[in-house]
């Protein structure tokens, strides 16, 4: 068996960033992003605490569980998608990432572009959405959110970048058989 650290080490900076980003998603989205899915007599009470922190410490109005509010159910709706479409997802990325296969990129492609449409509707809301919220708060909750977009803004750069070089080379190489 190949040695963890032997295997890193050939990984790119962006790779490992893009690595730890897939890795990390996936307790984010069990034990927070799912959270407003549900009842809070569904979720134990580890998870309400984490959710409590932020709609109560971090102002969060998209986290906010079992809300009537029918403005939110476009978030609902990301929220639904992250879980059955993004979630199975980030399993494959994190291995194909950490195996360097070279067909990782048009996956990456798609999901960087998908994340990122996705981000400017929540970072939109928390710029210039009626929600009460201040400034500094509104600062706060883009912080955090904005990784959610740069992240995968540059993943879709650098796949695309991969992908048509890959499409010129096998353009080329067509050419001369």
């Amino acid at each position: 068996m190949v040695p963890v650290s032997s295997v890193s080490q050939g990984l790119s900076l962006l790779d490992r960033l893009y690595f730890g980003y897939f890795v990390s998603h996936i307790p984010i989205t069990l034990l927070v992003d799912v959270v407003p899915l549900f009842s809070s007599e569904r979720i134990p009470a580890f998870m309400l605490g984490l959710n409590r922190f932020l709609t109560e410490q971090l102002s969060d109005p998209f986290m906010v569980i079992g809300t009537t509010r029918s403005d939110m159910t476009w978030f609902r709706s990301l929220l639904a998608c992250e879980l059955v479409f993004q979630l199975p997802f980030f399993f494959y990325a994190a291995y194909a990432i950490w195996n360097r296969f070279p067909s990782r990129h048009a996956p990456l492609l798609v999901y960087g572009a998908h994340v990122s449409t996705t981000m400017v509707p929540i970072l939109g809301m928390l710029a210039f959405g009626d929600i009460d919220r201040t400034l500094n708060q509104r600062l706060m909750l883009a912080g955090l959110y904005l990784p959610y977009l740069l992240i995968p803004l540059s993943m879709a750069f650098v796949s695309f970048g991969h992908c048509a070089k890959a499409i010129v080379e096998s353009q080329a190489k067509r050419k001369t058989n």
